[in-house]
């Protein structure tokens, strides 16, 4: 296909937006698709009339349905939409990370974003509490510490057990082992966790668990924004990779 055809089903998908989203859907009658976009009825034919010479959409008489090629196009039509609908949600968000920070679309295709509110700013950080809770082991990494985060790995990884391995900012170890010497303390020496401290800093903390990723990210003045979730495997991938990096530093020790 070459460069001018593309730019062309470009500018379908961006002009002829709500009919390509009708027909991907198995919407092919004309007068239901004006209906549903209100657009006019010979706004609608000729949508179908460039859609069908893009080789998107055939016809037979009046009948109506996708090609193979546009059968293509509508999946990823569809993947391409629900990545920008996260992007623009999450954008708040990743304004208030350096352009280094590594995030990636891994993380936030398929994700939801659980955002922090005046009323309740930690009320987020129950989703990473409660992926740790429902996982059979844990792997992450926190750059902030609370005392509902100490009592709840407190209660997983010394009163339950629970496999863990936590990546610690040192200063989250150094306010953990002055602040809450017994349960942060007891929550290193457990036989089922590894802790890790370290020099790396980041705006957001990760964890893993049984195929489920959480994501917390917060501003410069280190306030919750809001905790993002993925179940995909890109999204677990990218998180394991990032908490590996930072174990495999030479900024990062073992407690």
């Amino acid at each position: 296909m070459s460069e001018d055809s593309v730019a062309g089903i470009l500018h379908i998908f961006y002009k002829r937006h709500d009919v390509f989203q009708c027909l991907c859907d198995d919407e092919f009658d004309k007068r239901l698709v004006q209906e549903r976009t209100g657009a006019s009825r010979p706004t609608v034919d000729r949508a179908f009339r460039e859609l069908e010479d893009a080789g998107i959409l055939t016809s037979t008489g009046t009948a109506y349905e996708l090609t193979n090629f546009g059968d293509l196009c509508c999946a990823e039509f569809e993947r391409v939409a629900g990545t920008l609908e996260t992007l623009t949600e999450a954008e708040t968000l990743l304004s208030h990370l350096p352009r280094d920070a590594g995030l990636d679309m891994r993380l936030l295709e398929g994700a939801e974003v659980h955002h922090a509110e005046d009323h309740a700013p930690h009320e987020p950080l129950t989703e990473m509490v409660d992926l740790a809770r429902s996982a059979s082991e844990f792997y992450g990494y926190s750059n902030r510490i609370i005392p509902y985060i100490v009592e709840g790995f407190y209660r997983l990884t010394v009163e339950e057990e629970k496999p863990a391995r936590l990546v610690l900012s040192e200063e989250v170890v150094e306010t953990g082992l002055a602040n809450y010497p017994e349960k942060f303390g007891a929550i290193v020496d457990a036989d089922t966790t590894t802790v890790y401290a370290t020099d790396h800093a980041y705006n957001y903390g990760a964890a893993v668990g049984d195929g489920r990723v959480a994501v917390s990210v917060s501003n410069d003045m280190d306030r919750l924004l809001a905790v993002v979730t993925n179940d995909t495997d890109a999204a677990v991938e990218w998180v394991e990779e990032f908490l590996d990096g930072i174990v495999a530093s030479d900024d990062t020790r073992e407690l």
